[in-house]
């Protein structure tokens, strides 16, 4: 267990490197306040983050262009002309060839 000492150092150290204004406003309330055995809970983290921008939203959601092999968009389109030509597997007759293979 770490001494009374090492524990005020770390928080310190902590405090310092915090930009955090909930968090730290919330730590000085319970340092403010009559009991001192009060806990708060630590703010949620749409609390603890400034808001983002509306570019930054824009640039966070941005999609990207995704370029597949050829061998992969041949089996995608083979599996789509398949569904489209109705040669498919119900689920039942899935359940049904599960057993028979693992039976």
């Amino acid at each position: 267990m770490e001494n009374i000492n090492d524990i005020k150092i770390k928080l310190i150290q902590k405090i310092c490197e915090s930009d955090n204004y909930y968090l730290l406003s919330a730590f000085l309330k319970n340092f403010e306040s009559k009991s001192p055995n009060i806990i708060s809970e630590s703010p949620s983290i749409y609390e603890s983050e400034k808001p983002m921008t509306e570019e930054e939203v824009e640039a966070y959601f941005k999609e990207e262009e995704i370029i597949l092999p050829d061998y992969v968009m041949k089996m995608i389109e083979r599996g789509m002309d398949d569904v489209k030509n109705g040669r498919v597997y119900s689920e039942e007759e899935m359940d049904k060839m599960d057993e028979e293979w693992l039976g």
